[in-house]
């Protein structure tokens, strides 16, 4: 579909001789930005990189690499399973969102790291949530109401594993920071909050989106049935997700010392390399007490 303007449909079906084969027009109005779903999140982090002062650096514009490797990543993965073209439209902008979400808490995270950690993860679910919210405020009108509900709850179920699994990795590597284990820790999170996440991100989605009760119990009911298989699917995306993130962090300083002042983690100290210093031409000790020790 391409182009700016009303937008005429019309349903057809053919039904004999019983009454027309056409319905009326209908006409929509298409506007152009409903061409880049994602364009509001683009903006929403050029506009954290222009305003706030710690990001007015060439290196924070690195950022935004991982969101789109994710965006790539998900394209590729979308063909590997072969899922229809709505279906991989939707998974693809589920992932730029959340992308681009924990990209906007990275931009933050001076901010964070100001605050103490009871503070900081709800600040960092609520800004992953609302730049969730500016993605699915674009997308409201080109979908239905029900896919649209199931993409906010795994949104929501996503931004929490995210932030709660980095937590609680950072929380055991906090004395002795080393990278190898820092993401087997959150490995192991990244499966095991999803699997709680889930439902509670179906009840939190359920009470802001309104509907009926059955219909909320009914999402509830499924969203823990649902939870296991799920939960570890979607743990295995978010850490496939976070890894190009992790990987920014780890090459380049920048982002290094941002997420170590934001996980407060503290590096682990490098092993003592005992050296014994040897002074050319002067025989060893050992060696002139044995030589005296013979002669005697």
């Amino acid at each position: 579909m391409a182009g700016v303007g009303p937008l005429s449909i019309v349903a057809s079906q053919d039904i004999g001789d019983l009454g027309p084969r056409d319905s009326a027009p209908a006409l929509i109005e298409w506007r152009w930005y409903y061409h880049v779903p994602s364009l509001g999140l683009w903006g929403v982090l050029v506009a954290l990189l222009v305003l706030v002062k710690p990001n007015r650096r060439v290196q924070a514009w690195l950022i935004l690499l991982p969101v789109l490797a994710v965006a790539l990543g998900g394209s590729l993965l979308a063909r590997l399973l072969s899922l229809p073209p709505s279906a991989a439209e939707s998974f693809g902008g589920f992932l730029v969102a959340l992308a681009a979400a924990w990209a906007a808490v990275w931009l933050l995270a001076p901010w964070l790291a100001a605050r103490r950690v009871a503070a900081s993860i709800p600040l960092a679910l609520a800004v992953m949530l609302a730049v969730g919210a500016v993605f699915f405020v674009s997308v409201c009108d080109l979908g239905s109401i029900g896919e649209l509900s199931f993409w906010i709850v795994v949104h929501v179920a996503g931004a929490l594993a995210l932030v709660l699994a980095t937590a609680l990795a950072a929380r055991r590597c906090r004395s002795g920071y080393r990278p190898r284990p820092f993401m087997a820790w959150l490995l192991l999170w990244m499966l095991v909050v999803p699997i709680v996440g889930i439902p509670v991100a179906a009840l939190l989605a359920g009470l802001f989106t309104g509907g009926g009760l059955m219909e909320f119990v009914a999402m509830l009911v499924m969203a823990v049935f649902s939870s296991l298989i799920g939960g570890v699917m979607l743990g295995m995306v978010l850490y496939l997700l976070n890894l190009p993130f992790l990987f920014l962090a780890l090459r380049n300083s920048f982002y290094r010392e941002r997420f170590q002042s934001a996980l407060r983690l503290k590096p682990a100290a490098a092993p003592e390399v005992n050296v014994v210093p040897v002074v050319v031409g002067v025989p060893a000790l050992d060696t002139v007490l044995g030589t005296v020790t013979k002669d005697q």
